[in-house]
């Protein structure tokens, strides 16, 4: 998948048509599979799954690299990256995506901080908060195109803590205190 994405892109695709394209090659071929009675479920489910896992890294690689040219890399006290974690929920995180799922997931960022940055001659800051907000922003409008059929994945973000009311980012220590007082056992 990754090396098909890679060949996509060589072609002179951006980001956004060749996960579209590369989404549409997979189902092809699983349906080809599926149809000739040489492909389990377990077998296309674990390749959904898979296809889910390759364009969320595909586009979370393009985006991180356009915000990074955009404001910087957000980098801790010690000069390491501060990091978004993406937690993939409901049947991503089981890994039993079928052709028609949508993918459930969860965004939390690692550090808290501020990135100063220069833009149009003037120095601007943006917390970490915002950079993952916005991250998280354009990277479900890269699998998610809202009103489209041509979607890579549709994105569920409503079992984020607090669901549809609760920020899109959440810090870990926010998360951690959801899941303790609030969080369900399922």
């Amino acid at each position: 998948l990754k090396a098909c994405f890679e060949a996509l892109v060589r072609t002179g695709l951006d980001t956004n048509a060749a996960l579209r394209v590369l989404r549409q090659l997979t189902l092809e071929r699983l349906a080809r599979l599926d149809c000739a009675r040489q492909a389990s479920l377990d077998s296309v489910t674990r390749s959904m799954t898979w296809l889910a896992e390759v364009t969320l890294d595909m586009a979370w690689q393009q985006v991180s690299a356009d915000l990074d040219a955009l404001h910087g890399a957000p980098t801790k006290d010690g000069g390491q990256r501060a990091e978004m974690w993406i937690i993939g929920m409901g049947k991503l995180g089981a890994r039993e995506l079928n052709v028609s799922s949508d993918i459930d997931l969860i965004f939390f960022y690692t550090h808290q901080g501020t990135l100063r940055f220069e833009q149009n001659g003037r120095d601007q800051t943006i917390s970490f908060q915002e950079f993952f907000l916005r991250l998280a922003r354009q990277l479900i409008s890269h699998l998610d195109d809202a009103g489209s059929i041509d979607n890579v994945f549709r994105v569920d973000m409503r079992l984020r803590p607090y669901g549809d009311s609760g920020p899109l980012v959440v810090h870990r220590a926010a998360m951690e205190k959801y899941y303790l007082e609030q969080g369900r056992d399922w």
